[in-house]
């Protein structure tokens, strides 16, 4: 059995068992949904039942309790097959649960945490705007105080799992201080039914219609105040610590889709015959699978060290962001190579690498662009 720097025998263990999930649950219904572009909301109890939904989440509120190392192997492994559950998985340990363990009340934790995490819920967070992306200190949503309630104005984009979601997080200003120091994290339980809160379209993008990618509006959603998670005001510093977390599930998505892709390269390669053999044997196509195989496994361990770094208590924005940044990039890399190894067949549905290649592109750009990780690995170096 491979092994990897950093892993323990009960990590090899957990893999295992994900793989066995993914082989039976997943793959089974990936071609279906992709088909229909359907999002796969009857694979999220799957998770849970699995024990690969709140894998970082204590016990006490209706998670598995496991370490970060883990949550890379559980979110890798899903994406070597669909990235869409793996994106759940990312999104509800990282942005949300990492925002409700860490900084909420220990009345939210019991309210919201051991709901999400006991009825397998989908989570949402709320950040982006059409004029606030990387510079996500930009936004202009408001969050104004009337009595004792909150009264919620704005427009977002980008709401994964927006229209779907029983569980949303969204990012607004309650001051007018200006900048990073008067955001908060407002915590809305059944977005579906609060009145003023629009999910304008679903946004057609590159990754496919299986993938729920929301525009919301909000006119007038009134919320409690006490609904702000943690402290007022603190809610940028709240996101970039949870970010430290998406950037390693990003980097986790990267690895997988990488290794799926060469899987399916290596496949195709061995069964593909031109000129009286098989294509392997051509130099052209060797070289590429041997490239691939070196960039995913460094990938996967600068994954594996970034996690460790986390369970061992550390700050990791340096590490998460390097992962995140290199995962990704070698993902762009081995399935536009994957897809050139199956050649015309590459470019075609009827294989898996075209999917892959799109949803690589996706994971450059989301938990920061790779630039703007670029920039956060470089201003830690001066530090």
């Amino acid at each position: 059995m491979i092994t990897h720097t950093g892993l323990e025998p009960r990590h090899r263990e957990f893999r295992e068992h994900v793989q066995t999930f993914c082989d039976e649950q997943v793959r089974p219904v990936v071609e279906e949904h992709e088909r229909k572009g359907q999002f796969p909301l009857g694979l999220i109890n799957e998770l849970g039942d699995a024990g690969l939904y709140g894998i970082t989440i204590p016990e006490e509120y209706g998670g598995e309790g496991l370490d970060y190392r883990s949550f890379q192997i559980a979110v890798e492994e899903l994406s070597r097959v669909w990235k869409i559950p793996a994106g759940v998985v990312s999104l509800s340990c990282s942005l949300v649960g990492t925002s409700l363990l860490e900084f909420g009340t220990e009345e939210q934790r019991e309210e919201w945490l051991k709901e999400i995490f006991t009825e397998n819920l989908v989570t949402a967070v709320s950040l982006t705007e059409p004029q606030a992306g990387s510079d996500a200190a930009a936004l202009e949503t408001t969050a104004r105080r009337d009595g004792d309630e909150l009264v919620i104005d704005g427009q977002k984009v980008w709401t994964s799992h927006g229209e779907v979601a029983d569980f949303l997080i969204v990012v607004a200003r309650t001051g007018e201080g200006g900048g990073h120091h008067d955001v908060s994290l407002i915590g809305i339980p059944d977005p579906q039914n609060v009145d003023g809160l629009e999910f304008v379209r679903d946004i057609p993008c590159m990754e496919g219609d299986a993938v729920v990618e929301n525009e919301v509006k909000y006119d007038g959603v009134r919320v409690p105040e006490e609904n702000i998670i943690g402290e007022e005001g603190s809610g940028f510093k709240y996101i970039m610590r949870a970010l430290d977390v998406g950037r390693i599930g990003a980097a986790a998505q990267g690895v997988g889709i990488a290794q799926g892709a060469m899987d399916a390269s290596i496949d195709f390669a061995d069964e593909r015959e031109q000129f009286d053999k098989p294509i392997r044997e051509f130099q052209g196509v060797s070289f590429k699978l041997a490239d691939m195989a070196m960039n995913v496994q460094a990938a996967r361990l600068l994954t594996i060290w970034a996690a460790q770094n986390l369970d061992a208590g550390n700050r990791v924005s340096k590490q998460a962001a390097m992962a995140k940044t290199f995962a990704t990039d070698v993902a762009m890399d081995v399935t536009t190579e994957a897809v050139q190894v199956h050649g015309s067949r590459g470019y075609s549905k009827d294989y898996p690498v075209e999917r892959f290649m799109r949803e690589a592109k996706g994971t450059q750009i989301y938990e920061g662009t790779n630039e703007i990780n670029r920039q956060v690995i470089s201003n830690h170096l001066f530090e």
